[in-house]
């Protein structure tokens, strides 16, 4: 028998990011498995769709407001492309809530943690079915936090959202911990409730990883991911040596006698469109790669911040820590780097002339794969400085 503080969370968003909504629910489902034994913490995702039931009212808005707890401890607001249907209060529902947590969080800025997203990527609709006044409605919203004192988070993918909500999670209960070690939480607190629970069992008390053991598995996660970068930057200059290669060949060919010039000029674009095409699949292999072994060392992350927190007094762990920054910084190093040859190699790339067929397919191919590549090393940047902020939050609760 233990007791567990449940910190609340209500989830805001139009239908465009259903799909963001259902990984919140999965990581919520991960940390609190880290955290309900560890910390005595766990979440719980509120969302309208699990604590709403068939009612009437005003307005439907206003039947999820009368039926949804107010006494929530963290707001996530999630906006994509489509700003919502209007309410009697605001212009669309996700306004609605996020006015009326805004509204707890100034009168008391200790009630309430307001965290807002916003997916920019490019709608997966035709132009012809976006409604141009939804978007627009969606940028006021967004220029209007700005004004407010708010700072919102871009995100491109699901993943990349699942990866920075994880990581901030993460640090509202490390900010949480650090105030409730000071001041204990207020006893009439409604959302802050203590719940004496015995969910262990033997099996999970086998298997829980202990802080060594999630640190082997963060380095070992940053080592596949180095030698992945270290195999894309090998394949930039190999296929480089190969573009300029076929570059020379054409060029000695166009200079030679005539005969045959056309057909040999031939050869030699095909076989460089074929080197193109081999380092496409190549990169197309890559991805992958460097997404799941990201997704772990973040998971991993994740975990060494959630088992820190009771560590904070020992020498030991604090070094460790600092390791694990360190460790954080030149990765982030690494791929600054790597993406930085892979934006000039693109423009290199793109600026190969238009002289075959096969040529102008296999070079489309190269851009298209090497933007994919940027796409990921920028997302895996932003990840990683959020990951070296919320070591160093632990490190200066350490230091108090």
């Amino acid at each position: 028998m233990r007791k567990e503080t449940i910190l609340s969370v209500f989830v805001a968003s139009p239908s465009d990011v259903d799909e963001e909504r259902n990984r919140l629910e999965e990581v919520v489902r991960e940390l609190n498995v880290a955290w309900a034994r560890n910390l005595g913490v766990r979440l719980e995702l509120i969302r309208w769709e699990t604590h709403a039931f068939p009612s009437f009212g005003e307005s439907p808005q206003e039947v999820i407001n009368e039926q949804i707890p107010q006494d929530y401890d963290l707001f996530i607001g999630l906006m994509w492309y489509k700003f919502g249907t209007p309410t009697g209060n605001a212009g669309s529902g996700t306004v609605d809530e996020f006015q009326r947590a805004k509204r707890r969080y100034d009168e008391d800025p200790g009630a309430v943690q307001l965290m807002i997203y916003f997916k920019d990527e490019p709608a997966p609709v035709p132009p012809s079915q976006l409604d141009p006044a939804q978007l627009a409605s969606v940028a006021e919203f967004r220029a209007s936090l700005g004004q407010e004192g708010g700072l919102y988070w871009p995100f491109h993918t699901t993943d990349d959202f699942a990866r920075l909500v994880r990581l901030h999670l993460t640090r509202c209960v490390q900010a949480w911990r650090s105030r409730t070690d000071i001041v204990p939480p207020s006893p009439t607190s409604l959302a802050l409730r203590e719940n004496a629970v015995d969910n262990s069992s033997p099996d999970e008390e086998d298997d829980d990883m202990g802080l060594l053991d999630v640190v082997d598995h963060l380095e070992d996660e940053f080592a596949t991911l180095k030698d992945i970068c270290e195999r894309i930057a090998y394949a930039i200059e190999e296929i480089g040596a190969k573009l300029e290669a076929g570059n020379t060949e054409v060029e000695r060919i166009n200079a030679g006698p005539e005969a045959g010039k056309r057909k040999a000029a031939r050869r030699a674009i095909n076989r460089t469109a074929n080197d193109m095409d081999q380092y496409v699949h190549k990169m197309e292999s890559e991805i992958p790669l460097f997404s799941q072994h990201l997704n772990g060392a973040m998971n991993a992350v994740t975990q060494v911040a959630a088992l820190s927190i009771d560590f904070n007094t020992d020498d030991d762990h604090v070094e460790q820590i600092e390791e694990n920054v360190r460790s954080i910084a030149e990765f982030r190093e690494t791929m600054s780097t790597v993406e930085g040859q892979l934006a000039e190699f693109r423009e290199a790339v793109s600026s190969l002339p238009r002289v075959a067929t096969d040529l102008n397919r296999a070079k489309r191919g190269m851009v298209r794969v090497i933007q994919q590549l940027i796409d990921e090393f920028h997302s895996a940047q932003m990840t990683a400085r959020e990951a070296e902020t919320s070591f160093a939050s632990i490190l200066a609760v350490s230091d108090l």
